[in-house]
């Protein structure tokens, strides 16, 4: 019923070569930046406590949840806005 083709495929173009991506790929695993499981979140460094005020931590996500950077559902995918 239309569904095979959700979402639409882009046309797009590869701005790196297949070298660049496997070299970044590679530098990515030294640096323990790839996570594994379903739902393979970016590692990310985590501010220690004292270094944000609760309200700035607020605005933060509020900004991140406006540019749709925030994650809902165990896959967020479609990716849902806010």
């Amino acid at each position: 019923a239309g569904e095979l083709d959700y979402p639409p495929p882009l046309n797009t173009q590869s701005t790196v070569t297949r070298a660049q991506v496997q070299q970044e790929l590679a530098a990515a695993r030294a640096n323990g930046e790839l996570e594994y499981g379903e739902e393979g979140y970016a590692a990310t460094a985590f501010a220690h406590a004292g270094d944000k005020t609760r309200a700035q931590v607020q605005k933060e996500l509020a900004a991140a949840r406006n540019q749709g950077l925030t994650d809902s559902g165990e896959l967020d995918y479609p990716p849902v806005q806010g």
